[in-house]
């Protein structure tokens, strides 16, 4: 009898193992692409690193089923994680004195992480080489623990760091003549110059959490109460950017829909404290609408490198400007204004 029962379990077994295995046959092997890209792409968005590094070491049987659609998605989260974390972040983290070289927009920069020093960025005219000392704060970039608005502290810090290092960069392209400063005027168009730089090399290099992070407090510089100061403006030069771009083409950025009505009147402003509300840690952005802001954003930097500089203005990708210096923006901000609201209302009456 105890035979019969130990043959009767063997077979169950067996023919389980055989359910199993026809149900693994008959799966689409698109779906378990699927499956892995998922994997990949939400750790990805939400800076899972230690998951992501797993997904991405997937065998190469697990990788041979997406389809050539997928294996895109998968080989633009290499190249965004190589640019957003490359291997110096690692030396960030360590908390020891170091020294490297980053590369920001093709430009070469000479960096020292110092534990016991106060980060400070050193220019001299004429130099290719801006010199960029990292203090202890740098530390912190992985951080989780809680920041500001849901976001974690190593949110916070790796903005500062792509902030510092882009500025740096913008610094490192200058000649002699541009970084002649005879005034009070001067020293502010160079700083809202080194701002902007610094703003949109976040936006481009770092990874979705801090790029949600910055857009979050550039979308609120346009709010009063977070918008004081004349170093404010860089920062809604950069989410001015990011309005035109949701606004021109919303199909592009499915988790970001419109309001249901916009006023004329500051136009800009009310849809930019719309999106700040919007733009959150855990926003469900797609990977199609992180490729598609990171490729705008690159596009929009080469677009507005040293010209900025000469005179505070930003061209957006609408060709409209932004005049960064103070009480310099008014005529263009009604004509912005006016441009929102016309392509908000033809976008809400399924024009576009």
């Amino acid at each position: 009898m105890r035979h019969v029962i130990l043959s009767a379990f063997l077979l169950v077994l067996v023919g389980a193992a055989a359910a199993a295995a026809e149900k693994e046959k008959s799966a689409p092997a698109e779906s378990k692409g699927e499956e892995l890209l998922a994997r990949i792409t939400a750790a990805y968005m939400d800076g899972n690193w230690e998951e992501l590094d797993k997904a991405l070491s997937a065998r190469p049987a697990e990788m041979a089923r997406l389809t050539r659609t997928q294996r895109a998605d998968v080989d633009y989260v290499r190249q965004a994680l190589a640019e957003c974390r490359p291997p110096w972040w690692n030396t960030l983290k360590a908390d020891k004195k170091a020294s490297f070289q980053p590369v920001i927009w093709g430009r070469t920069l000479s960096v020292t992480c110092d534990p016991d020093a106060k980060g400070e960025t050193n220019f001299k005219a004429g130099d290719p080489k801006v010199a960029v000392i990292l203090g202890p704060e740098s530390a912190a970039v992985d951080s989780p623990d809680a920041g500001e608005y849901g976001f974690l502290k190593g949110d916070l810090a790796g903005l500062g760091i792509w902030n510092t290092l882009g500025g740096a960069a913008g610094l490192s392209g200058l000649t002699p003549k541009q970084t002649v400063i005879i005034g009070d005027k001067d020293k502010l168009r160079f700083s809202l110059y080194v701002g902007f730089r610094g703003s949109l090399t976040a936006l481009y290099y770092g990874t979705p959490p801090i790029r949600r992070w910055g857009l979050h407090i550039f979308l609120a510089a346009f709010m009063p109460e977070y918008g004081k100061g004349d170093m404010a403006a860089a920062r809604r030069a950069a989410a001015a950017m990011f309005l035109v771009e949701v606004l021109k083409s919303p199909s592009t950025y499915p988790s970001l829909p419109l309001p249901d009505s916009l006023e004329a009147e500051k136009a800009e402003e009310k849809l930019a404290v719309h999106y700040k509300f919007m733009v959150t840690r855990k926003s469900a952005w797609t990977i199609a609408e992180d490729k598609a802001f990171r490729a705008a954003v690159k596009a929009f930097a080469f677009a507005n490198e040293q010209k900025v500089l000469e005179g505070g203005k930003v061209t957006l990708p609408n060709n409209l400007t932004f005049a960064m210096m103070p009480g310099e923006d008014a005529q263009f901000q009604a004509q912005r204004d006016k441009f929102i609201k016309t392509l908000f209302d033809k976008v809400k009456a399924g024009g576009k």
